[in-house]
């Protein structure tokens, strides 16, 4: 499979492929030509990558913590489940901020 069918594979450009791979957060086998061999488990893995990323974890905590992502999200290791449980909480504080906002906005308006 060549980079770009497997970064279409991944929902992801063949970019941010060459950067995951520079982060080591995949390690494609070789060819004897040079050629990078993906495995069905590196097109989980860089899913699993975007999801995270996406969620707020930075790339470069999920480098750090690149051997968790062989798990499924449910056995996740104990640094990345930590790392997650952070962000659900910061989400859970700007969600509160959004809310007092609003009350205040709604407030001021309603005067």
């Amino acid at each position: 499979m060549k980079i770009s069918e497997f970064a279409h594979a991944c929902g992801s450009s063949v970019r941010m492929v060459r950067f995951y791979e520079t982060l080591k957060l995949i390690e494609p086998k070789r060819s004897a030509n040079g050629y990078r061999q993906y495995s069905p488990d590196d097109i989980a893995i860089v899913r699993k990558i975007i999801l995270l990323n996406k969620t707020g974890v930075p790339l470069k905590d999920l480098a750090l913590m690149h051997d968790c992502l062989h798990d499924e999200p449910q056995n996740f290791c104990a640094d990345l489940r930590g790392r997650l449980m952070e962000r659900l909480n910061a989400i859970d504080g700007q969600v509160s901020e959004l809310q007092q906002s609003k009350a205040l906005l709604s407030e001021l308006l309603a005067r």
